[in-house]
């Protein structure tokens, strides 16, 4: 995740829809609520990748850890993107 300050920081994803994220920094990270951040996700098998620019939501210390809820600034992610296709065939209702 690249920052309004032009730091990138390493997170970890743990929520995601088409319009926003819940991503986990390990230890500190200096970010404010309703700061512009741009979230890259890359699939290297695939040989793809995205940037989503976003707003911070929310901002939650807990344990060694910072919570951050991301909304994605251009709205929904657009079909046949890296993401729609991941949540497309996770969100898939099984069949049987």
């Amino acid at each position: 995740m690249r920052l309004a300050s032009g730091r990138t920081v390493y997170v970890t994803v743990t929520d995601l829809s088409r319009t926003g994220a819940c991503v986990v920094r390990r230890g500190v990270l200096d970010v404010d609520v309703s700061e512009e951040v741009w979230l890259d996700v890359s699939d290297f098998e695939e040989k793809q990748s995205v940037t989503l620019p976003a707003r911070v939501q929310w901002v939650s210390s807990k344990g060694y850890g910072i919570h951050l809820g991301l909304l994605f600034r251009d709205g929904p992610l657009l079909p046949g993107t890296l993401l729609d296709q991941y949540l497309d065939q996770t969100l898939q209702t099984p069949r049987g």
